[in-house]
């Protein structure tokens, strides 16, 4: 595991926006990695590849996958009447 992968594995779950994302790779540099400013400074300003690798593999929430309509418990999905109006239509 690379230095990129590490601090993205200590971010916080869960972001979605870029920017709420990048001050939370701030924050794990300093707070949890307690790198100096100037180190601070140099993976967040100089290194241009830093950023990136670290927002790749960043894992946030994983998606749900979505329920097949055979084992949904909805009682709506294949029920007579709701085919009775589509056959309507």
């Amino acid at each position: 595991m690379d230095f990129a992968e590490k601090v993205a594995s200590s971010m916080k779950k869960g972001l979605s926006n870029e920017l709420r994302k990048i001050c939370e790779i701030g924050r794990v540099l300093r707070d949890v990695e307690e790198l100096s400013k100037t180190q601070v400074n140099y993976f967040m300003s100089i290194d241009e590849d830093f950023i990136p690798d670290v927002l790749q593999s960043y894992k946030g929430v994983e998606k749900r996958k979505p329920v097949s309509p055979k084992n949904n418990l909805n009682p709506w999905i294949d029920h007579p009447k709701k085919k009775l109006e589509k056959s309507a239509r």
